[in-house]
């Protein structure tokens, strides 16, 4: 009897944890849903009451996306890829030396820097935002691509730079002395045998330095002035005004805007899930 208890006891709970986990996923797949929806609906009836969760065989129309892609939107869409790529690279290659130099060299103020890198990141971005304007404007780069990735890089290296030092941690000491014991020089170590044991953390950090940068709004707003330069999150910003807000528009747009993510993420998850565990891929 005690062991049917226990038996049906495991079961409710399985099914427990199922409809949570159910539950959990259409509370985060909804938004997506509606944002779907409604773009997909004529502006007349996105806001009908009661609400509609799918558009009448009759009034599913495109005109939102046809809008999207006649209008100058997908050039907002090129250049969040160009600033986003530029700033993954540079944060990503200047982040495995400095990570691997923290994690497996000793040097005077190896802890201090890297501690004090790390600590930059927890001030919010609006403390950074005049200085970051000073330097851009000393340099020239205000109202310039170059210019927004370069706070952007600034942005993410210390975060970027703090994770791949704790994936190089997880590598072994002693296969790096092996390595140098059978004649490696420094150079072979980390190309050769350390970068492809943490490449699913270089993987992971990358996604992280992509949508960093693909999502940021308020530098790009402060430092662009020109509408050819804009960026997807402050074209989105500039769907609202005043009196309007072309909610049709900014649905197709947003939909766009997430979907390069969801489809790295889907591409790359395997690799990120071994990231973010810490498990290397030999």
């Amino acid at each position: 009897m005690s062991g049917a208890n226990a038996e049906y006891e495991s079961k409710a709970r399985r099914y427990l944890r199922y409809l949570l986990a159910y539950g959990l996923l259409g509370l985060v797949l909804f938004p997506l849903f509606w944002i779907v929806s409604s773009s997909l609906k004529p502006p007349a009836t996105i806001f009908s009451a009661p609400p509609k969760l799918f558009p009448a065989p009759g009034e599913l129309t495109f005109q939102h996306y046809r809008a999207v892609l006649d209008g100058p939107m997908m050039n907002y869409f090129l250049n969040s890829v160009i600033v986003t790529l530029t700033t993954m690279v540079l944060s990503v290659v200047l982040s495995v030396f400095a990570g691997y130099g923290w994690a497996k060299f000793e040097f005077r103020g190896s802890t201090f820097t890297s501690t004090f890198v790390i600590l930059s990141r927890i001030f919010p971005i609006v403390v950074i935002l005049v200085p970051l304007f000073q330097i851009l404007k000393t340099l020239g780069l205000l109202n310039t691509h170059p210019g927004l990735v370069l706070s952007y890089f600034v942005y993410t290296l210390p975060l970027t730079a703090w994770m791949l030092k704790g994936f190089f941690e997880n590598i072994p000491d002693n296969v790096i002395r092996a390595a140098r014991v059978d004649g490696f020089s420094e150079l072979q170590i980390f190309v050769e045998i350390v970068l492809p044991m943490v490449r699913p953390g270089i993987i992971a950090t990358a996604l992280f330095s992509v949508v960093i940068a693909w999502q940021e709004l308020l530098l790009a707003l402060t430092f662009l002035q020109d509408d050819s330069l804009y960026t997807m999150p402050v074209a989105l910003l500039s769907l609202t005004n005043q009196y309007t807000i072309k909610w049709g528009l900014m649905m197709a747009m947003s939909f766009i805007f997430m979907l390069p993510v969801a489809i790295l993420f889907l591409l790359t998850q395997n690799y990120f899930i071994k990231g973010i565990t810490g498990r290397s891929s030999l």
